[in-house]
């Protein structure tokens, strides 16, 4: 379907009379709100998981403007300025998707811009001016925080996408704050959601660690017995104790009073035997004895 082929559609549709008219005109918003409302819950309730795809999405849409600006600029038409869209529109795309920072960056930047451009309508170049700093500082903060930065961009992003969308599909329109109210609780709710899905996956990831330290200082220690064992299997034979009451002979103490057989008792060394030689005449004799 080409260019000329889509204006005549349009053309088409606007010149119907009647019920045909209003019955496309409704099915076309109903499903343009209908798809809002679907990308915008999916933003804000699921942004930190589908961060790749999101990121990816929106890079080929940046991709596919700047490649349209390019063909703009250089003079280029026909089927060489849309080889030159694709091709720039893939590029950014996989880009995004690939590089991790660069795709929150860019995912950050729009939501940012989106949820500015809704919530203080751009109604001067000062304003807009503003509203690109304040995204751009944003997107580089969540390139540096990651997590926390997109879940709240995308939170409240979502929120303020679909929030609006819901009112105006149910065809309430007045107060307009309703819509700021309308954003504001999809974007807490989403804000919630996200924030208890982190949680349970750190607290997992947490759980896994836990898990794997225990099983690495169990393994540890069955090592260490192992090792103990091996070292007392090896220490036995030369370094076994003796059994208690076991007397070496070597080592084993003489009792008390015991005379060595090699110990010379000699006169010069023995002060407490004397040794007498004893004359049988000096014996007295019975008769002398009575006297």
């Amino acid at each position: 379907m080409n260019e000329t082929t889509l204006v005549k559609g349009i053309s088409a549709i606007g010149s119907m009379d009647g019920p045909t008219s209003v019955f496309l005109a409704g099915k076309l918003s109903v499903g343009v709100f209908a798809a809002v409302i679907a990308i915008g819950i999916l933003i804000g309730f699921f942004g930190l998981k589908l961060v790749k795809v999101v990121a990816a999405f929106l890079g080929f849409l940046i991709g596919a403007g700047v490649g349209a600006g390019i063909c703009a600029l250089a003079g280029i038409e026909g089927i060489a300025s849309v080889a030159i869209i694709l091709v720039c529109a893939i590029l950014l795309a996989v880009v995004s998707f690939l590089v991790y920072r660069l795709g929150v960056f860019v995912m950050i930047f729009i939501c940012s811009m989106g949820v500015l451009a809704s919530v203080i309508p751009a109604q001067s170049s000062v304003i807009t001016i503003v509203e690109l700093a304040v995204a751009l500082v944003l997107a580089i903060l969540a390139a540096i925080f990651a997590e926390p930065m997109i879940i709240v961009i995308t939170g409240i992003a979502g929120g303020f996408l679909a929030g609006p969308a819901i009112l105006d599909l149910a065809g309430i329109t007045d107060p307009s704050w309703l819509k700021y109210a309308a954003g504001a609780v999809l974007a807490f709710v989403g804000l919630m959601i996200q924030f208890m899905m982190q949680s349970s996956k750190i607290g997992k990831k947490e759980r896994i660690k836990s898990e794997h330290i225990k099983e690495q200082v169990s393994m540890e220690n069955e090592v260490e017995k192992a090792r103990m064992i091996l070292d007392e299997d090896e220490a036995k034979p030369e370094e076994a104790e003796e059994p208690e009451g076991y007397l070496d002979e070597e080592k084993a103490e003489e009792p008390e009073g015991y005379l060595d057989e090699d110990e010379d008792f000699s006169d010069d060394e023995s002060e407490d035997i004397e040794i007498r030689d004893l004359d049988l005449d000096d014996i007295p004799s019975d008769e002398e004895s009575e006297e």
